[in-house]
């Protein structure tokens, strides 16, 4: 079980790392946007009905208040170019349109719209921000949203480490978590993100949950993730929370745990249902399980599995074994994990996705590179077209030094026709390490091709230009980083600066 306590504090909401999820998040209710419309337009009396929008500025903060007749129940989220915050209120309808007018002197803008939604109608404020800024708090008070936007803060520059203040460049395993070269031999060191280590490395959000319904939410979650995610119908109830910049399994886990919910992943596709149910995939997925959906919905689920016959009675045991290892692996305890799930493949040798799981566990979790490399062999062994087992392999032979057979797997494991993102970046940071810098530019701009460019590649990229004296197309990378949007923490922006600083004067 994980315990994130110190994550339920109010603070300012910083910028996600990666837009995207600012864009997928839009379109989560995107269906049915209309022109504002009264309650009796609506056909049925709301519960909250918005009298007013109101706010203030000073020359650091721009206060705005959205006043209701009920306590409300909203989501918060950010959209950029051009820079908004959006707010989605449920149940609820606008008493005027002249009362929601804000005065002229304020750095923002309003735009309302109606959301038809099953469950519930979302009235959506848009507020659009004439000036560039550093987060936003909010908070309710007794029936009214309060949104406190923080003027950007311009940091002063200087020179600083570069090796200190670098993002790490981490290579990611296919389970799902990041280690690198660099962790064998500082285990925890050169790893800033602490998300890594729990095996957290999806798009980061920053979302404001207060009040809302749990379908929802997962709703959000779904558009977010680009999985299928099916929602058992006894999963019910409301959700406050409040994240900033984190990774979307991380909380989707938080979730969990809050509403005693279980997860179950398989096939790009996750299962929520509470804990104290049972849950077993079918072995042929194509034959036993189907969904139906409700497109207006999204995700109007039921799940029909029956039951495979003829079984052997030692692949029963070893499912049973699994699901045991599972539950040790769901409260950290990493050791009995592997223990039950190398006991569960003793009988079941040919299935390639348990071995490769124990060498993920043993690559990310125990740091074990010689077994996860045996276990990520083992899995190609079954299966050579495995690329993820490949990028294992790679990353445990490249932790190990080796550095001639983890080469071999490293282009396995992007031989396929779309690799992976970890693939591609953990080959890139390989390639650098070895100076092989011509190699590690092709995958990088392979990455850009596949997946758009985010703040570590395009660091990663600047960086070797300059290993390569190549000053001046350094900087201009290093430029386009400052430009490029992304939230970049401010020692890393003092060394950008100061990387431009100093090549320009050669």
């Amino acid at each position: 079980m994980y315990h994130f306590s110190s994550l339920f504090t109010k603070k300012p909401r910083f910028r996600s790392y990666c837009t995207l999820f600012s864009i997928l998040a839009a379109a989560v209710f995107i269906t049915g946007i209309t022109q504002p419309v009264s309650a009796d337009e609506r056909g049925s009396q709301p519960k909250n009905m918005i009298h007013s929008v109101s706010g203030n500025a000073t020359e650091t903060t721009l206060s705005i208040q959205i006043h209701g007749s009920n306590e409300p129940a909203y989501t918060v989220y950010e959209l950029f170019q051009p820079s908004r915050i959006v707010v989605d209120v449920a149940d609820t309808a606008i008493n005027s349109e002249q009362s929601l007018k804000l005065p002229a002197s304020l750095p923002v803008t309003l735009q309302t719209s109606t959301v038809s939604d099953a469950a519930q109608a979302l009235t959506r404020f848009e507020f659009t921000l004439a000036n560039n800024y550093s987060g936003y708090d909010v908070k309710t008070n007794n029936n009214d949203i309060i949104i406190t936007v923080t003027q950007e803060n311009k940091g002063a520059t200087g020179q600083v480490n570069i090796e200190s203040q670098l993002p790490p460049m981490a290579i990611a395993t296919s389970g799902g978590a990041l280690t690198s070269d660099a962790t064998t031999k500082s285990a925890g060191s050169s790893l800033k993100d602490s998300f890594t280590f729990g095996g957290y490395d999806k798009t980061r959000i920053t979302v404001d949950f207060y009040k809302i319904d749990l379908h929802n939410v997962f709703r959000l979650l779904r558009e977010i993730s680009n999985v299928n995610i099916v929602v058992d119908e006894a999963v019910a109830g409301s959700l406050t929370l409040a994240l900033n910049d984190v990774p979307w399994d991380f909380a989707l886990d938080i979730i969990l745990n809050l509403k005693d919910l279980q997860k179950e992943e398989r096939f790009n596709t996750i299962v929520i249902l509470p804990k104290a149910k049972e849950f077993s995939w079918p072995e042929r997925a194509e034959d036993n399980l189907s969904f139906e959906a409700d497109d207006a919905v999204a995700v109007q689920e039921a799940i029909v599995i029956q039951q495979q016959l003829n079984i052997p009675p030692e692949i029963v045991e070893a499912k049973k074994t699994i699901q045991k290892g599972r539950e040790f692996e769901k409260n950290g305890d990493y050791e009995n994990a592997i223990r039950m799930y190398t006991e569960a493949f003793a009988v079941w040798q040919d299935n390639e996705r348990l071995a490769n799981k124990i060498a993920s566990i043993y690559l990310v979790y125990l740091r074990q590179n010689a077994k996860a490399a045996y276990f990520a062999k083992q899995a190609l062994q079954i299966n050579s077209q495995n690329d993820k087992a490949a990028l294992n392999a790679a990353i445990a032979l490249a932790n190990m030094q080796e550095n001639s057979e983890a080469l071999q797997y490293f282009d396995q494991s992007v031989s396929v026709e779309k690799p992976s993102e970890e693939a591609l970046l953990s080959y890139a940071v390989f390639s650098e390490g070895r100076q092989q810098f011509d190699s590690a530019i092709k995958l990088l701009d392979k990455y850009g091709q596949l997946y758009g460019k985010n703040l570590t590649s395009m660091i990663a990229y600047a960086r070797i230009l300059d290993k390569q004296g190549n000053h001046e197309a350094a900087t201009e990378k290093y430029k386009s980083v400052l430009l490029s949007g992304f939230q970049i923490p401010p020692d890393l922006k003092k060394y950008i600066k100061s990387r431009i600083s100093l090549n320009q004067s050669m």
